[in-house]
């Protein structure tokens, strides 16, 4: 998990983009911090105009990195619309309202999205402590409990979801603790009973991104290599070929270039279905290059670009834009922003070119993998104590503003 110094230093860019932050920005994001890591539900301030976001498992690149350098791109550049259209009016299509409470009190958190119609939820006993799966459905506007979850030790918490219209999977550790652990469980979409599918200890245990397939759950680990289970159980295995490899989104995975995290460039792009691979574009300059199948962005001069995994339609973007955290993935085609054009929370789409505002002036807000969300009927205000500031939140609490990146029609 990274440091809130490293937080700190790449939202100081940010910063500079918006009013400063009363007090100091590294206390008024360790006052603030939610979540535990990469994939926990994480929850930010936001001061008056100033951004200060921690995303889980949504963070982009900012600085200089390495990477095999290509012949120069002829780069155009993408200007700013203003006013900024809010996503509500943006992609309405999108857009669900879902409940705040379970109907014996719980609270209801969308942790991931199962297809353009349908939100994964927890229900949250406490803080962060799922005791129970759901289904939301923007469709008929209902919810669908699918089953409980099991008891586990103390310390432990669910660090990533995954689900496909026959499987919901995820993977928890206990992250205060020493001891290098995780276990994975699955449960029947239709709803059922949770099986534990197996613990994992050493570097197994290093999970960085979890899938699941029609047969396997998968998943890659920190120093590289994708590994998967049967979903009827057994033994893990590494998928062969992958040793440098991390997973993206099923089926793609990457292999990054030489150089230190945050600033090296990512260089191939894998199918692990059908095996075929894409030698990634970078030119020399380029920094911090991370692609999924469709675009990738990068930094080159200190300004962003996107690109398409073999350099072309290469574009500047709007100037000042810059990602909240370093990135190692870019699993949506949707990305959180500061300073693209406003202040406040913004979302641009590589694949339209379209910068949108979200959220709403004042409040906490919520990314995860495919969703967006906020509670638009709670109020902000600061709170200052000690030289420093932290943004609070009172009302609200009856439903959450989702947006299901899955839904968007382009």
């Amino acid at each position: 998990m990274r440091s809130e110094e490293d937080l700190v230093r790449t939202l100081r860019a940010a910063a500079d983009q918006a009013k400063p932050l009363p007090g100091g920005l590294s206390e008024a994001v360790a006052a603030r911090r939610r979540g535990h890591k990469k994939g926990q539900w994480a929850r930010m301030a936001l001061a008056a105009a100033a951004v200060v976001v921690l995303v889980g498992g949504t963070a982009f690149a900012l600085s200089s990195g390495g990477g095999q350098a290509g012949p120069a791109t002829q780069i155009t550049t993408t200007s700013t619309p203003n006013p900024i259209e809010h996503v509500t009016e943006a992609w309405p299509e999108a857009i669900a309202k879902v409940p705040r409470m379970a109907s014996n009190g719980w609270k209801y958190r969308p942790v991931a999205t199962v297809s353009p119609t349908e939100i994964l939820l927890a229900a949250d006993k406490s803080f962060e402590k799922a005791g129970r799966v759901a289904v939301y459905d923007m469709t008929t506007k209902t919810t669908r409990e699918l089953g409980a979850m099991p008891e586990r030790k103390r310390g432990y918490f669910v660090q990533e979801w995954a689900a496909n219209d026959k499987n919901v999977v995820w993977y928890g550790e206990t992250p205060n603790n020493k001891d290098v652990w995780a276990d994975i469980w699955v449960m029947p979409r239709a709803g059922g009973e949770a099986r534990q599918l197996k613990e994992l200890t050493g570097d197994l245990a290093r999970i960085e991104v979890l899938n699941v397939t029609a047969d396997h759950v998968v998943w890659s680990v920190r120093e590289g290599g994708v590994y998967r289970i049967p979903l009827t159980g057994g033994e893990p295995e590494k998928i062969q070929g992958t040793d440098d490899l991390h997973l993206n989104a099923w089926p793609w995975a990457y292999a990054f270039g030489p150089g230190p995290e945050g600033k090296r460039n990512q260089t191939r792009l894998v199918n692990l279905e059908t095996g075929n691979s894409i030698d990634i574009s970078v030119d020399r300059g380029d920094e911090g290059v991370v692609c999924n199948e469709h675009k990738c962005i990068g930094t080159r001069d200190d300004r962003m670009f996107s690109q398409g995994p073999e350099g072309d339609s290469r574009k500047l973007l709007p100037k000042g834009m810059v990602m909240h955290t370093p990135e190692l993935r870019l699993q949506d085609d949707v990305l959180s922003v500061v300073g693209g054009g406003s202040n406040g929370q913004q979302a641009y789409d590589l694949r339209s070119d379209r910068l949108v505002s979200f959220g709403k002036e004042g409040l906490g807000y919520w990314i995860l993998p495919g969703l967006l969300a906020w509670d638009d009927d709670a109020e902000g205000f600061q709170k200052c104590a000690n030289n420093s500031c932290t943004t609070e939140e009172k009302g609200g609490g009856k439903e959450l503003t989702v947006v299901n990146l899955k839904a968007i029609r382009r």
